[in-house]
């Protein structure tokens, strides 16, 4: 990383959220609850925005400050690190779904945080602080999934 340049990085993280937000468009169009769709069609638009967000800051480095939430801390509940990975298919169940998209919010999140990490308290490193605690809300919010809709059934 020592040779990446923060227009590097941004790009790389541009394309890290089009696969998340692919993934959960995906993902949405074969859940059969309808409270699934909500959860994964809202989980599309939060990084639908993200990418929106970082496209503005690559076309101008002064928006950098806009982007995050300035999401407090969240807790992570750790549900899905415990889990074997599991691949995606056609024929995904909503737990493989589930499994899966909380360990990619989980390699997002950790990613981010070693990205703040580097850059330090300067506006980048920021930026990567407030996009890595938004990485770890989905994450929440999908283990919470995960714990109601799997995890009480068993």
């Amino acid at each position: 990383m020592a040779h990446w340049t923060v227009e590097m990085v941004l790009n790389r993280v541009l394309a890290m959220e089009n696969q998340s937000y692919g993934l959960y468009v995906w993902a949405r169009d074969r859940a059969l609850s309808s409270d699934a769709k909500t959860l994964l069609k809202e989980l599309a638009e939060e990084e639908l925005s993200h990418k929106e967000k970082i496209s503005e800051v690559l076309k101008n480095r002064e928006r950098i400050s806009e982007i995050g939430s300035g999401v407090e801390k969240v807790e992570n509940l750790k549900i899905v690190d415990w889990l074997e990975d599991t691949k995606l298919s056609e024929d995904a169940t909503y737990q493989e779904i589930l499994i899966f998209a909380g360990k990619r919010e989980k390699e997002t999140y950790e990613y981010y945080r070693e990205l703040s990490q580097r850059f330090g308290e300067n506006e980048v490193g920021k930026l990567f602080s407030k996009l890595a605690q938004e990485e770890l809300k989905h994450k929440n919010r999908i283990e919470r999934e995960y714990d109601q809709y799997v995890l009480q059934e068993m």
